[in-house]
């Protein structure tokens, strides 16, 4: 230790030192420093003030334990511990793949180290929440072996260029299947672990974006059961942003995963207004709100997929599926925190390292803007509206039909705003649920690409074109996203020219292509896989479903209005330019600034968004 260290502060200065703020030796009754400089030197009383005693008696404590420290590293001839692994995280490159960092004691050499680097930076909150990010490089030395393999096959496709690699694909196969193996051999010996449900979940999605349906329905089923049978498994939900117990961050995972992909476990459904009101409007956090929102996703699948019998309500009723889901949509959005939506969080401003630094929570950001834009997108998709619609011809609101073509024109703009944006931030988005909400506003840009208008179908061209290249890119990563690409590709080659009609022409279009592509369905070789030759002919994946009716005219029509189930003479246009607007009516009162009329605004005739809450608390107000 240093002998040389400064003696410890004094209790006490005298006077002249704490005028001058010097340091005083603290003699008594005159203090050296006052006695060479000849000046009087004199304390103040004896009763100090409580909270300088206090202060003083913890720097006294604080400087002792200084001393100890410094006698205990003076004792030992060693250095500081080295600090913990951290990870760099950053982009994959075709070139070569992200620097490993994971501890040297993993087993399966660097390829399985990079597996599970690639998975904590691109998987873990995108969008499963299965393990709590912060810690997940110390734990990972004690994850069990399937564990391992399921997270080292689900991370090594985000290596180079992906999937396209044989040899990266080649390794992610064999890593599935050994670790599917421990899996089953542990639900056969009866000796299940949380483990075994994580390892699961990973299986379930890759099984899925494969193409193995089947088996990730099958699985699913497995791991809600095994989970219905354990306390944490009906857990009110919570925020899980910092959530150390993974068996909850496990139990909703699985319930996330079941509405992505469409298998929906058998939970009692999550009543967002009530817990957002019995919760006294807690922020649940942005992964909880995730999972909410994949609810309504996984309301829009169903709508996708389901057949329409012919007692269907109609879109507008209020026990449609339509309209159900519609306020679903705005229920959630109801509740959802200001700070997590887009003006609060100034996207635009960011740039893609901010983006890759923070990729756990950007994930959950991006995955609440695309998704909830995308399901307007899915409600009003002509194809599957036009299902809903055709016994209604002569029935159907004018104003539905308008606002079915607002909703489709609205959201793809905004789901193609942030395609763009991501383009420009150059980051690469890492959940296959993206994949799927650009494929359907890509088929509403190919619809629209045959309009007459020259403006709007060369901006329809460009939109399909943008999102085309944002799925060729994450088409490296998943298959059912390649296969997406293909899809879309063959779909846009199978339109052609039909009759002309009305001065107007008409389009076909392969129908029971455009309806897997909205389904995501894979083919029907690959989703049956599962079963073995005795039993493949068998199955339900192969059996004739009835599907949309093929004379589907509305290629090359904006939204709805072109189908054969809309009558030709009803009006779903905008009043022309020229047409007299009635006088709005004065409603400065209303207000609460009587010199201010709407009809005499200079702009704008209409409340701006800050003015309704004061327009209704005057409302309330006025004499009766």
């Amino acid at each position: 230790m240093d002998d040389s260290r400064p003696l410890k502060r004094t209790r006490q200065a005298c006077e002249p030192c704490r005028r001058k703020k010097s340091r005083c030796p603290g003699e008594r009754p005159a203090c050296s420093y006052c006695q060479r400089l000849g000046q009087e030197c004199e304390y103040a009383g004896d009763e100090e003030p409580d909270y300088a005693r206090k202060m003083e008696q913890r720097i006294e404590g604080i400087e002792g334990k200084i001393d100890m420290l410094m006698q205990a590293f003076s004792s030992q001839n060693q250095s500081f511990p080295p600090s913990p692994t951290v990870f760099s995280a950053r982009p994959p490159r075709p070139e070569s793949t992200t620097e490993a960092t994971i501890s040297t004691t993993v087993p399966g050499g660097s390829l399985a180290r990079n597996g599970l680097q690639l998975f904590w930076i691109y998987c873990n909150f995108q969008p499963l929440t299965l393990f709590r990010h912060a810690t997940f490089p110390a734990t990972i030395e004690n994850r069990d072996p399937e564990l391992l393999l399921a997270m080292q096959a689900l991370g090594l496709r985000f290596s180079g260029v992906g999937i396209l690699e044989p040899e990266i694909k080649r390794q992610i196969m064999n890593w599935r299947e050994e670790s599917r193996r421990l899996v089953m051999s542990r639900v056969t010996e009866g000796s299940i672990e949380l483990s075994t449900l994580q390892t699961l979940c990973i299986l379930i999605l890759i099984d899925y974006t494969t193409g193995q349906c089947v088996r990730a329905g099958s699985n699913i089923r497995l791991a809600a059961y095994l989970l219905s049978n354990l306390k944490f498994g009906n857990a009110e939900l919570l925020n899980l942003d910092n959530e150390k117990d993974e068996r909850l961050l496990c139990r909703w995972s699985l319930h996330m995963l079941g509405n992505l992909i469409g298998e929906p476990i058998s939970v009692p459904r999550l009543d967002y207004a009530a817990q957002y009101v019995s919760l006294n409007k807690q922020d649940l956090g942005l992964a909880a709100c995730a999972i909410l929102l994949s609810d309504v996703w996984g309301l829009a699948r169903s709508y996708a997929q389901s057949h329409v019998a012919a007692d269907s309500p109609p879109p507008w009723a209020p026990q449609s599926d339509y309209s159900r889901i519609t306020f679903r949509h705005a229920e959630f959005e109801s509740i959802t925190p200001l700070r997590y939506r887009l003006h609060e969080t100034r996207f635009d401003e960011l740039t893609g390292d901010d983006l890759q630094q923070r990729r756990n929570y950007w994930g959950h950001w991006l995955f609440f803007q695309l998704v909830f834009h995308s399901i307007p997108c899915v409600l009003n998709h002509p194809l599957l509206l036009s299902t809903r619609l055709r016994h209604f011809r002569h029935t159907m609101p004018q104003s539905f039909i308008q606002h079915s073509y607002e909703q489709i024109t609205l959201h793809a703009g905004w789901v193609l705003h942030f395609i763009d944006q991501l383009e420009t931030k150059n980051y690469e988005v890492s959940d296959p649920t993206f994949g799927q909400c650009v494929v359907v506003v890509a088929t509403i840009y190919l619809q629209h690409s045959f309009v007459e208008d020259v403006f709007f179908r060369e901006k329809a061209q460009s939109g399909y074109d943008r999102c085309l290249t944002f799925l060729v890119r994450m088409a490296r990563r998943w298959p059912n996203i390649d296969r997406q690409v293909d899809n879309l590709r063959k779909l846009r080659s199978s339109i052609s020219a039909g009759d002309v009609q009305n001065s107007r022409q008409t389009w076909s279009v392969n129908v029971q292509l455009l309806w897997d592509i909205l389904r995501g369905a894979p083919p029907k070789h690959i989703a049956a896989d599962i079963f073995g030759p005795g039993l493949a002919r068998d199955s339900a994946l192969n059996a004739d479903l009835s599907t949309p009716e093929t004379d589907f005219d509305l290629i090359g029509s904006a939204g709805i209005s072109g189908h054969k189930t809309v009558a030709r003479n009803l009006v779903t246009y905008y009043p022309p330019e020229q047409v007299l607007q009635p006088t709005p009516p004065d409603l400065s009162a209303l207000l609460g600034e009587p010199g201010i009329s709407l009809a005499g605004a200079s702009n704008n005739a209409f409340l701006q968004p800050q003015d309704y809450g004061r327009f209704i608390d005057n409302w309330l107000d006025l004499p009766t």
